[in-house]
């Protein structure tokens, strides 16, 4: 472990165990106050971890940190008030409609995770791995078993699952893949409504058709992706159409929220403001000269735009604004001294461009 790493560590004040969990503890961050966990769980999840933290969304918690130690990674993230649905099942059945609106929120969660390259499957969506806030949002928790798919490889490693909610293929007979996850949805969706497994008694009824597309043992016969399942219910359900649009449009505005800001974490808001202000500041005091002499006017203000967007292009780049490092594989190197590097030739060819197009600029006007 890194010094740096021991130190973003120590800023976090331990408060015990968390409902008597012994690998998970609660944690306050000793200046901005915010509450959340640490667990500590295998290195292999880190590509996870990382992915989620990158990919913020109101799904999943929010990723503060993700330190390697040795064959462990220690994480901390949100703490998050509210229930696991087998909690709130103890109480009552959610009913069908109640249960169709969490599995459409379910399906977003999914979304996200299998468009991941490559491919993410969960593979433990249980009643205790799902949450609903105080607020009425959805999550999706624990990411210690789920895998990214590989290529060519015929069965997973490893057999991992909750019984009663694994597919067959989780069992060895295949790869895992986003299939997977929605069988799982399937027996999730029949144990909310009837809190019974499919093997005791299977929903009847509008839902039928679904439950049975779901639980399909050859993984080809099931919904092949959690959009299609999930416009199929809301085929079923049409009341959900508009709630689903709304989130959509909740969810793209967020992609375009400036980097540092998308976490909402007051750290890294105050950093963020910090670094646009001496970003700003530092481009467009710059004074542009030719054969000697200061240029002024729009000619100068011209050229400091250029240099400014060069450097904000860097910023895109550099913190994945909208998911643009999926299109340069380069820039998500897991050695950091080759990232640093491949970031400085990247930052070299930024401002080397932007001094190009401010001689085009000066030919153009000449």
């Amino acid at each position: 472990m890194k010094i740096e790493e021991e130190y973003r560590l120590s800023q976090y004040q331990d408060l015990g165990i968390l409902n008597d969990r012994k690998d998970i503890r609660l944690k306050r961050h000793k200046i901005y106050g915010y509450i959340c966990v640490e667990k500590h769980v295998s290195a292999e999840v880190s590509p996870i971890y990382d992915f989620v933290k990158k990919n913020p969304s109101p799904y999943f918690p929010v990723i503060y940190e993700c330190v390697k130690d040795g064959a462990m990674l220690i994480v901390i993230e949100e703490y998050i008030e509210g229930r696991n649905i087998e909690e709130m099942l103890r109480e009552k059945p959610f009913g069908e409609e109640k249960s169709v609106e969490v599995i459409l929120e379910i399906c977003r969660a999914l979304n996200i995770l299998h468009h991941a390259k490559p491919q993410i499957v969960y593979r433990d969506l249980t009643t205790e791995n799902v949450m609903i806030s105080n607020s009425g949002q959805v999550k999706i928790i624990d990411f210690n078993i789920a895998r990214e798919v590989k290529r060519g490889q015929r069965r997973d490693t490893q057999i991992l699952g909750t019984q009663e909610f694994a597919a067959p293929e989780q069992q060895g007979h295949a790869q895992t893949d986003g299939r997977t996850d929605i069988y799982s949805a399937g027996v999730l969706l029949n144990y909310m409504v009837l809190r019974k497994f499919p093997y005791q008694d299977t929903l009847r009824g509008r839902l039928s058709p679904v439950i049975e597309k779901r639980m399909k043992l050859d993984p080809k016969d099931r919904y092949q992706t959690a959009e299609e399942l999930e416009a199929h219910l809301k085929e079923l359900y049409p009341q959900y159409d508009e709630g689903a649009a709304k989130d959509d449009w909740r969810k793209k505005a967020k992609r375009l929220i400036p980097p540092g800001f998308r976490s909402r974490t007051p750290w890294k808001m105050i950093a963020a403001v910090l670094g646009y202000f001496v970003i700003a500041y530092g481009c467009f005091t710059i004074e542009v000269t030719k054969e000697g002499k200061v240029i002024g006017g729009i000619g100068m203000v011209a050229e400091q735009m250029i240099i400014w967007i060069s450097q904000m292009m860097f910023v895109a780049l550099a913190w994945d604004y909208c998911g643009c490092q999926r299109y340069f594989p380069v820039l998500r190197q897991r050695n950091w001294l080759v990232r640093i590097i491949v970031y400085a030739v990247m930052e070299f060819l930024l401002l080397f461009a932007a001094a190009f197009l401010c001689v085009i600029k000066d030919m153009l006007l000449v």
